[in-house]
């Protein structure tokens, strides 16, 4: 069964699809197209680029970037469950389908009593991480998880820390899943909130985004540049440092979790089965 899934770059949330899928489905994934039956799993991918043959297995996708999917796109598809409410209804898709991301499995696949040595964490969107924006965490004293490090050491850290606060969505979910309170936060004009609520509308979740300045790999070379980038660079700090005190960290109750994990798992099965 063909893989489907973002590929450009490393990145959390994408990579949770190799490491979470082959614990729960005994067919082969394969990462490369050819096989007849496709998988379409944790991201943003249910849109115009869908591989245009091939039965679609739709398991946990979210619609949020570029057109819907074709009309043929559609028919090839078997619609297992979507990533939220928001999804459904552009999809035309039954309600009831909008159970949750599929990151939340990791409910049932790690330890949830790590021991806890990391106060609080900050992990980023994977299209601003650099080494810049880990100094002033390092400087705000706040941990920082890099979004595009291998998957066992980002949930490692995540399930390390006693709060998160994160402008990467699947950091958010991986929290969820591993009990850990946290934060959302939006660093960049490259975050799409409606995804947030997509996925948070399955668990009840108000979203209330508290925001950090832009911080580019590289300021601009100019004087006026260089003068922007350190003023960003000290409310960035002086923000972080602020936010990682506060008591507002969010967390949805275990039975919320334990049930959208069961449908999710009993869905996975039926698929799994067929």
């Amino acid at each position: 069964m063909y893989l489907y899934r973002y590929r450009k770059r490393p990145n959390f949330g994408d990579e949770l699809n190799d490491y979470l899928w082959p614990r729960f489905i005994r067919a082969p994934l394969e990462p490369q197209p050819g096989s007849e039956d496709v998988l379409v799993g944790i991201g943003t991918l249910l849109n115009e680029r869908l591989p245009d043959r091939g039965t679609l297995h739709i398991l946990g996708t979210g619609y949020g970037y570029g057109a819907p999917p074709t009309a043929d796109a559609m028919r090839r598809a078997k619609v297992h469950f979507v990533r939220g409410p928001l999804t459904a209804k552009t999809l035309g898709l039954d309600p009831s389908l909008a159970i949750s991301d599929p990151g939340i499995l990791l409910n049932r696949t790690e330890d949830l009593n790590r021991t806890k040595d990391i106060d609080c964490a900050f992990m980023p969107h994977h299209g601003l991480c650099h080494d810049r924006m880990k100094a002033l965490c390092e400087n705000a004293g706040v941990h920082f998880i890099h979004p595009e490090a291998p998957c066992e050491s980002v949930i490692d850290q995540i399930g390390r820390s006693h709060k998160l606060i994160c402008s990467a969505m699947h950091g958010a979910i991986a929290a969820e899943a591993l009990r850990v309170p946290w934060l959302p936060v939006i660093t960049s004009p490259e975050i799409v909130p409606e995804k947030w609520q997509d996925w948070a509308a399955t668990l009840e979740i108000e979203l209330r985004f508290r925001k950090l300045p832009t911080i580019w790999e590289q300021p601009r070379p100019s004087l006026h540049g260089r003068l922007v980038a350190k003023i960003k660079e000290t409310t960035f700090t002086r923000k972080l440092a602020q936010m990682s005190q506060l008591k507002r960290f969010q967390l949805v109750p275990d039975g919320t979790i334990e049930d959208r994990v069961s449908r999710i798992e009993a869905r996975v099965r039926e698929f799994d089965q067929s």
